[in-house]
């Protein structure tokens, strides 16, 4: 599905409508992918098809800065990450709305690692959504700069920009500098043994999520890392989430 996303450029997405009528008008899951200059491609995701047998229907966005539609189409995010990727998902949200598919009072953001950053940057600057659900997420660009993974030492030069000249675009990109803003449902979980996104990143947050909203929560577990690997924590997150949404979107 096309829809015209940020500088009114177009842009891609994958939707999965509901498989049973569970609603009078279906929640909207927005799914922001990891990367952030990787894509979604349409293969099948256990989780997706989950929702969308519960009657949710969900949206993969390939937001500005995505691979696999040509360098231009990549090149949207340099310098813009946490804007670009943010306003894409929202101007789908909005594009759905128009074509009224969707229940406006029920749209989700769902983000991992990266696409965290733009789930809460997407939850901090409008009224669209009314929740998100993160894994991992990005939420400190300073930190990131000084403590990401070798093989991702210099991406951010691109991204964001040059550490030195852009400290103010770090600083306001960022999600951990404006979390007292943030009062709606938050979901949060990270492995203690995450090497590329500490664990500490989210605790740092905790309390204020929890103080910010009744239905925020964060979740920790001891032996997963960047991406979870183990059955049981698959199950428990798909658990945790179920009774989140069940609580923050009253269904």
């Amino acid at each position: 599905f096309w829809f015209k996303g940020y500088e009114d450029k177009p842009t891609h997405s994958f939707l999965y409508t509901p498989l049973v009528d569970k609603f009078r008008k279906p929640p909207l899951f927005v799914r922001a992918h990891s990367g952030p200059t990787a894509f979604f491609d349409g293969s099948y995701n256990a989780e997706v098809q989950y929702w969308t047998s519960k009657g949710f229907f969900v949206a993969e966005v390939n937001y500005g800065g995505s691979s696999g539609f040509g360098r231009a189409y990549r090149e949207r995010l340099n310098y813009k990450w946490g804007i670009v990727d943010s306003y894409d998902c929202k101007a789908l949200v909005l594009e759905l709305l128009k074509l009224d598919l969707v229940d406006s009072e029920k749209v989700v953001i769902f983000g991992n690692s990266a696409g965290g950053l733009t789930a809460l940057n997407c939850l901090l600057f409008g009224s669209i959504f009314t929740a998100a659900i993160c894994k991992y997420p990005v939420i400190d660009l300073k930190d990131m700069h000084y403590n990401t993974h070798r093989f991702e030492k210099d991406y951010l030069n691109s991204l964001v920009g040059d550490y030195a000249k852009k400290y103010d675009s770090y600083i306001s990109r960022s999600p951990i500098n404006r979390m007292n803003k943030l009062k709606k449902p938050i979901l949060l979980f990270h492995g203690k043994k995450d090497l590329v996104i500490s664990y500490k990143q989210t605790l740092k947050i905790q309390e204020i999520l929890n103080r910010n909203n009744k239905h925020s929560e964060t979740i920790f577990f001891e032996h997963e890392g960047h991406g979870f690997k183990n059955s049981e924590t698959k199950e428990i997150v798909m658990q945790k989430s179920q009774q989140f949404l069940k609580n923050a979107l009253n269904i």
